[in-house]
This record gives C-alpha cells, structure tokens and sequence, in this order.
C-alpha cells in the first residue's frame, strides 16, 4: 500500500508550513524506514510543500498515518492536533493521483510550472540513493515523472507558465510599473534564483547583482545573465543601491534582518524598494516590512500574480488531467499484474515442489522405468496442479485489478506465502 501524507499551500499558511519542514531530509527518510514506519519512503518538500510518500504493510494501515503523524509531530515539534487539520492523509489511487498531479504542475500554485518536476525528480534520485526506493515507489516515481513529460509534449499547460521565481519578478514589475530601469539584487544561486535572475534579464533590467553563499556558482550565473557577483557577506553594502531584491535561498533563519536593514538605510536609502523573499523558511525577517520606504513581499502575496496565469492556462489544464487519468488507469492495470504476480509464482513454486515429490514417490512405487510413460505422468501431474489452479488464480487477479486486500491476504494464509508488496 503506497500512502501520501501531504501539507501544501492549499490549507496550510506559509508561516506554519514553514515549521512543517523537516530540516534533515536523509535523517528523515533513515529514521521512517528504520524504524519501521515505512518500508520504502521519499520525502519532497518545496516552498509550498512538504510531502512523505511511503510504502506499509497491510499489518501497518491501521495506525500507519497516526504514527506518521506522531513523527512529524516529534520531528518538528508541531502539535498532533495543528497537524491532522493540515495534512492531507491520502493512500493507494489518491496517493498516486497526487504524485502524478504534483509532477506535472497541475496541483502547483502556479498550475504547470516547470521546476516542480526537478525538484520531485531530485527527491526521488535522494531517496534512493540513501537505499529508501524500492520496487513500488520506484515504479510509481518513474511513471509520474513519464507522465509529467508527456503533458508537457502533448499539452500547452506550461506556455508562458510562470514559476514562484518569474511570479516574483511580475509583482516586483506591477508595483514599480516597469523594470527597465531597475537594479535587481538575486540572493541564492539555485534552481530558482537562476529562474528570477534570467526572468530580470528578459525584462531588460538596469543592472543584475548575484549574492550567494558558493562564490563559484554566485559567479557562473552573474556571467550567464551578464550581471555581476558580490560575496555573500556583502548584501548590506548594495541594498541601498538597488529597486528590487528576490531572495531565494535555504537557510535555518533569516539573513537580512530589520536591524541592519534599517541601519544601512538609515544614511543612503531615497527611493522605494521592493524584497521579495520566495524562500523557504524565510530568509527575510518579518519586521523589515515596517521600515520606511520598503516593500515586503513573500509567497502569500504571489497569488494574485499566480491566478492570472492559472486562469489564462486552464483549458490546457483540463487536457493535461485527462491524461493524469487515462495514465493512472494504465499504471494500476500495470500494477495490478506487478502486485498479483509475485504471489501466483510463490503458490506454483510451493506446489510444484509438492507434485515432483508425490511424482517421484509414486513412479518409486511402480518402479516404473519406461522413460514414455514417465514423462505422461509427469505432464498429467502438472496439467492436473494448473487446472486446479486454474480458477483461483483467475480469481486472485480479479482481486488485484480491484485492490481486493483481504482475497489477496487470505491466498497468502491459505498457500502459507509470504508477504507481497502492494502498490494500490
């Protein structure tokens, strides 16, 4: 059973899901598996979720999502009560419907945005690195990454899709009228600070300045935008030179403070200034946005930005949940046959055990040496197992093709077969 437990911006407000963020991922994912939460597990978590996907036994439902919850809850030290309002607990075809959605940008703030599927293609490459992907969440990864390229090819759900990044950069632009003028400040050099910093390029900004804690990468793309790098100690030193700042970093607490901003500001600043902070948690203290002059914005504000967008693509949006769904139905049926089949081998693997000892105890017994006549009885032995299980094994897939637990849990006591992985 593959189950999803899931907080994102659709009932959770940033400043809570900001205390949701687990901040070790691999220590994370070690401690669900080891300690026998989960058998498999991948954790993905973005600036507008935080989401575990995992794998249970048909033992472990029961209670699987109360103890989840509890670890989350010890994990984060988050209430079990804020939590259980927050999270979505989602298993078997919702928990791989929202993969699927996830993926491929239909459940993004900003529907068919393209680095969603980088960063679930990066969580999914961690987990399994750290040996937390098996056979289930590998399959049920690899065909959500599928499908979010096919919507890509086969769909225009992602023309002129805006990102959080490029969506900053908008409502930068729609407050200050224009860009073309502007000096920007873009503080990280990751997936999406290089998104806003080449949006701003495209805008034909003034000037472009790179602040990131890794000089090297601060620097490659100062040059890929033709702008220029600072060290990251530096960012106070420039703030009173710029119009927009868009922060996009990781960090544990905020690194521009209200202090030291007012302080700077105090003897240069003369014009309004916009700081987007689109990181998560975030990097800008809250009480920046009372200083004078300064415009405090964060991801909260984007969606005004984001809705426009949603609206002009949801035709394409309509397309591409058709073929989440035509997918879906094709991977169940898939796992249908991966789910059922390792159960069917074990019972014709017990059985046929079974039949060459009674063959080889009866042929002892006629002390039959007519190597014809042995090889009769030896395909009637076997003709007669497979008719006899014939009818079960037409049923056990039935069973599987409709997610029928207790059929399928009743084979396994009835054959004395071990426990199978379940997908849905």
């Amino acid at each position: 059973m593959i189950v999803c437990l899931s907080a994102s911006y659709k009932k959770t407000k940033l400043p809570l899901l900001e205390l949701l963020v687990f901040k070790n991922e691999d220590a994370t994912m070690n401690s669900l598996c080891s300690e026998g939460i989960t058998e498999e597990c991948v954790l993905i978590q973005t600036c507008n979720r935080v989401e575990i996907y995992g794998v249970l036994k048909d033992s472990a439902e029961a209670d699987a999502f109360g103890r989840i919850l509890k670890f989350w809850s010890t994990s984060t030290g988050v209430s079990l009560d804020i939590l259980t309002g927050n999270v979505d607990c989602l298993k078997g075809k919702e928990a791989l419907e929202n993969l699927f959605n996830v993926a491929s940008g239909l459940d993004s703030m900003v529907i068919g945005e393209d680095q969603i599927l980088g960063q679930v293609r990066t969580a999914y490459v961690k987990a399994k690195k750290l040996g937390h992907v098996g056979l289930v969440l590998d399959k049920a990864f690899m065909c959500a990454i599928n499908v979010s390229r096919k919507i890509r090819k086969e769909t225009r759900v992602n023309h002129c899709a805006v990102s959080i990044s490029s969506a900053a950069v908008d409502l930068a632009a729609k407050e200050l009228g224009n860009l073309k003028s502007k000096t920007v400040l873009v503080v990280g050099a990751g997936e999406a600070g290089s998104i806003a910093a080449q949006t701003v390029q495209r805008r034909g900004v003034k000037s472009i300045i790179i602040a990131n804690r890794t000089p090297k990468a601060g620097l490659q793309l100062a040059k890929k935008v033709s702008g220029r790098a600072i060290k990251f100690e530096k960012i106070y030193d420039v703030i009173p030179k710029i119009d927009v700042a868009i922060v996009a970093i990781a960090v544990d607490k905020p690194i521009i403070r209200a202090s030291g901003l007012r302080w700077i500001l105090g003897k240069h600043h003369a014009h309004r200034m916009i700081i987007v902070d689109i990181s998560q948690p975030r990097a800008v203290e809250n009480k920046v946005g009372s200083i004078h002059g300064v415009a405090l914005r964060n991801i909260d504000n984007l969606k005004e930005v984001i809705e426009e967008s949603i609206r002009n693509r949801q035709a394409e949006a309509e397309k591409a949940k058709k073929i989440v769904f035509e997918e879906l139905r094709r991977f169940e049926r898939q796992q249908s046959q991966f789910t059922i089949q390792p159960l069917i081998d074990e019972i014709f693997r017990g059985l046929e055990i079974i039949r060459r000892n009674e063959l080889k105890r009866a042929l002892s017994k006629m002390a039959e040496r007519d190597e014809r006549r042995v090889e009769i009885l030896d395909r009637f032995s076997r003709e007669l197992m497979e008719r006899v299980l014939q009818t079960p094994i037409n049923q056990l897939k039935q069973a599987a093709s409709i997610s029928d637990d207790s059929m399928l849990s009743a084979a396994r006591k009835l054959f004395n077969v071990k426990q199978a992985k379940d997908v849905v």
